[in-house]
C-alpha cells in the first residue's frame, strides 16, 4: 500500500505564505481525520504499527514555511505584525497536529505562540 503525504508537494509550495499555511491547515485536517478514523479502527482489531500507516504529515512543508516567517524582516511595526500573524497561524497548524495522536507537538506549539505575543508586545 502505497504512503500518501499530506500536504501534496504540487499544493504545499504555490502562493504566498498566507495561502501555504492555509493549505498546511488544510492538509493537517485532512491528515488528522485519517489518523483518528486508523486509530478508531485499531481499537476494534490491534495497534497501528508504521507498515499499517496510508498517510504521513509532509513535515518538509512545514519547516519550510517556519524558516521563510523566521526569515521575513522584523523592521517595521507592521512588519513584527505580519511576522507575529503568520506564527500565530502556523501554531494553529501545530495544534490540529497535536490533536492527530502527536501530543508532544504541544511544545513546538507553545513556542510559536511565545514568538508570537514577543513581537506583538
Amino acid at each position: 500500500m502505497a504512503l500518501i503525504f499530506y500536504p501534496h508537494l504540487e499544493d504545499a509550495q504555490r502562493g504566498s505564505l498566507e495561502d501555504r499555511i492555509e493549505t498546511l491547515m488544510e492538509a493537517a485536517e485532512r491528515y488528522k481525520a485519517i489518523i483518528m478514523d486508523e486509530a478508531h479502527r485499531s481499537i476494534d482489531t490491534k495497534r497501528t504499527i508504521p507498515r499499517d500507516q496510508t498517510s504521513a504529515y509532509n513535515w518538509e512543508e512545514i519547516a519550510r514555511v517556519l524558516r521563510e516567517i523566521r526569515e521575513l524582516s522584523e523592521a517595521t511595526k507592521p512588519d513584527k505584525a505580519r511576522k507575529a500573524a503568520l506564527l500565530t497561524k502556523l501554531s494553529e497548524v501545530y495544534e490540529v497536529l497535536r490533536a492527530a495522536k502527536m501530543s508532544k507537538l504541544e511544545a513546538v506549539r507553545l513556542a510559536l505562540i511565545n514568538e508570537s505575543a514577543h513581537l506583538k508586545g
